[in-house]
């Protein structure tokens, strides 16, 4: 009888540790990602007044659009995909390539003029989606907040289908600043 007892004890602990070996063992995707900090250009190509020299994409009564290539340097797209991908691993959804992406800058009938903001989709199809119609289920952007001659970042994402809104502050350092906005950040 004790050899049984001791044989399941034994038998439940290697289940048991085997299941937490498990857990510790896969690191989350997301933080596996190493962006590079810094790059030989500037984070963004923009001209006089905070324009880009490309071409509107999609204009608004409220905010232009421009495609990402020519305005994001390739070391910034990684960095903040890097960090969106982090914040949507946080709140179970869909990862981003950074391929479907397009940066807008506020008009001057928007809420913030000049707001320099970069968004990011799934695909193709959700970028349209939103951009041109106005349908965005699942939206992710990064605000760009001068503070002290600095950038800090102001992530938001939001999926409507789950009610969920969330919002991320990182500075020029680094620094995370949890469930807030950047423009509320010393």
């Amino acid at each position: 009888m004790f050899k049984k007892i001791f044989l399941l004890t034994c038998f439940l602990l290697s289940v048991w540790t085997g299941a937490l070996a498990q857990e510790k063992s896969t690191a989350s995707r997301a933080l596996l990602a190493r962006p590079p900090q810094s790059g030989a250009e500037p984070m963004l190509q923009l001209g006089p007044k905070k324009h880009p020299y490309t071409d509107v994409l999609v204009h608004t009564t409220k905010l232009d659009y421009y495609d990402c290539k020519g305005i994001v340097a390739p070391w910034f797209r990684e960095l903040v995909v890097a960090e969106m991908n982090y914040f949507a691993e946080l709140s179970e959804l869909p990862f981003v390539s950074g391929e479907a992406c397009v940066v807008s800058i506020g008009t001057d009938k928007s809420l913030t003029p000049g707001r320099v903001s970069i968004h990011l989709y799934t695909n193709q199809q959700r970028l349209t989606a939103c951009i041109r119609n106005e349908e965005c289920p699942v939206f992710r952007s990064i605000n760009l907040i001068p503070k002290d001659n600095v950038l800090y970042r102001s992530y938001f994402l939001s999926d409507m289908s789950r009610k969920l809104i969330s919002q991320q502050c990182v500075t020029a350092k680094g620094k995370l600043f949890p469930d807030t906005t950047c423009y509320t950040v010393p």
